[in-house]
């Protein structure tokens, strides 16, 4: 399920500029319809990847959840969504709006005293990592929540030409990520995860924009 417009500016209304941006509400608001669609698609992307990989009553952790756009399509599988993002106050308030109960939001910094060890189904990490300077710790944790043979779904940028081209078009100018879809994926091979299937949006190759995948968790500890 999308999030409609007015709630998106008003979420981007209580966020400081630089949190709003960086959960895409810029682009989801966007009045270039086709920037607006490669916004969608790739939350559709993983969302239909999300439904397909939880088993029934399982549970989610969405990393960086910012506006929560991802907590309804877990919450078609999963008994219980846990939301965790730097900046809580967007999806506190779909939260709120959709009376998503199950739904429990923490700060990073809460994850390790309150999520158990091989307690998660499936970690979300949607337009996250490519942020994180140093992402081992990040990974590991994931690792230790994950169930074996979990799953991690990840959203990174490819940061191509395409997609350098594309913030051209939506007017957006700095630097915002640290790393990009090649380098991670090279990242999570070595961090105790492995591949199961990787697309591209919009199509593979140059023309790709953004690469989602689905890792899985290998056993031991």
């Amino acid at each position: 399920m999308r999030i409609d417009a007015e709630t998106l500016r008003e979420m981007g209304a209580i966020l400081a500029a630089e949190d709003r941006d960086e959960m895409a509400i810029p682009s989801f608001l966007h009045k270039n319809p086709a920037l607006r669609w490669m916004a969608w698609r790739r939350v559709e992307v993983v969302a239909r990847m999300l439904e397909r990989v939880c088993p029934q009553g399982g549970t989610v952790l969405d990393y960086g959840c910012g506006t929560g756009v991802l907590f309804e399509a877990a919450l078609t599988k999963a008994g219980a969504v846990v939301g965790v993002d730097l900046v809580l106050g967007a999806a506190k308030l779909w939260k709120s709006r959709r009376n998503l109960q199950a739904v429990t939001l923490l700060t990073p910094p809460e994850v390790d005293a309150t999520v158990a060890d091989a307690s998660v189904d499936v970690v979300v990490a949607a337009e996250v990592l490519e942020h994180i300077d140093e992402p081992a710790p990040t990974l590991a944790m994931f690792r230790r929540v994950l169930k074996p043979g979990g799953s991690l779904l990840v959203s990174l940028p490819t940061e191509n030409r395409a997609y350098k081209f594309g913030r051209r078009m939506a007017g957006f100018d700095g630097h915002f990520h640290v790393h990009n879809a090649s380098n991670l994926h090279t990242v999570l091979l070595g961090s105790g995860f492995d591949v199961a299937e990787r697309s591209w949006i919009p199509l593979p190759g140059p023309l790709a924009i953004y690469m989602v995948a689905r890792y899985t968790r290998t056993g031991g500890k």
